[in-house]
């Protein structure tokens, strides 16, 4: 654990490099907005089988399916009477379970939409304790990556196994799993980059923008990766190019992304709103507000690919699509 910063080293390092590159590089590659990109998680290795109590319900209701709004604690239980500190991003797990990242807390996880848990994680070797997690995932083998602001964490069967931490505000607050289910993907200021469960960065295609603050992150499993800033959204593909995309729609306060497996529809939280953006490239973009109102935080998208769940007001939440 003695050369944790190393990777962070590397990143000032890459950091720098991007910026020289970035001045002979005035625009961002354009290319399509769907890539003809092989899926690489089979939908057979994914639990499909929903909590069915929306079924009759109509698109765009959706139910509280643990915590209770505003009540802010630490308990774990059945749906209302569990309770989080600060529920944050949410990940589904090819189990079809759910991992919270409770800002405040542990990890929180939740089994059958109603069963609420703690995970725990103990001290690393040099005393380095987890806190603050605001996005959360988790690859095929049950490895957790956790970002904040500063630093993230890396947990293989309940054991700290990486810790991370740069005070320049290099790390953002994206993370999610890559397609083949083996490693990470993470947002930092300037770029994304791919992490192993051990720490080990991953070799990819450089990725030059000319903005930085890059706060939302989704993997699609067609090998696209979305991301967005504040206000606007990119792509990013297996071969290295990248684009800005949606560039016809308006955004304020971009905070989370989640996107179908063949990337036909990607959802943005904005401004609190969910919104869905129908990006199949044989048909005109189009924009909709499919929930208002409710301040959500994150969202994630269910394995059928039928629901969103979503987290607000120290609750998480399953709206139906």
């Amino acid at each position: 654990m003695r050369t944790k910063f190393l990777p962070f080293c590397a990143v000032v390092t890459l950091t720098v490099l991007f910026s020289c590159k970035k001045n002979e590089t005035k625009e961002i590659a354009r290319v399509s907005v769907a890539d003809q990109e092989q899926d690489t998680i089979p939908a057979s290795q994914l639990n499909m089988n929903d909590i069915n109590f929306l079924q009759l319900a109509a698109a765009g209701s959706y139910k509280v399916i643990a915590g209770k709004y505003n009540a802010s604690a630490q308990v774990d239980g059945n749906g209302s009477n569990a309770r989080f500190l600060e529920s944050s991003g949410i990940f589904v797990n090819t189990d079809g379970s759910l991992l919270v990242a409770d800002l405040s807390g542990d990890i929180r996880k939740i089994q059958h939409d109603t069963v609420v848990t703690s995970i725990h994680f103990p001290e690393d070797p040099d005393g380095f304790s987890y806190f603050g997690g605001s996005d959360i995932a988790a690859t095929t083998d049950g490895s957790i990556m956790v970002v904040g602001e500063h630093e993230y964490w890396l947990y293989t069967n309940g054991v700290p196994h990486y810790h991370g931490v740069d005070s320049h505000d290099e790390i953002g607050l994206g993370v999610d799993r890559d397609p083949s289910g083996k490693f990470f993907w993470y947002s930092d200021f300037t770029s994304l980059r791919a992490v192993k469960p051990n720490g080990e960065d991953v070799p990819t295609k450089p990725l030059y923008t000319e903005i930085g603050g890059f706060n939302a992150l989704s993997a699609s499993n067609n090998g696209v990766k979305y991301f967005a800033s504040n206000s606007q959204v990119y792509k990013y593909t297996k071969s290295g190019v990248s684009a800005q995309i949606f560039k016809n729609f308006t955004f304020s306060n971009i905070g989370s992304l989640a996107s179908t497996r063949d990337g036909f529809k990607v959802y943005i939280v904005d401004a609190g709103e969910i919104k869905m953006i129908s990006n199949n490239s044989k048909y005109p973009q189009t924009i909709k507000t499919i929930l208002s109102g409710a301040q959500v935080g994150s969202i994630a998208l269910s394995n059928s690919e039928k629901y969103l769940y979503f987290t607000t007001h120290n609750t998480v939440n399953k709206l139906k699509l």
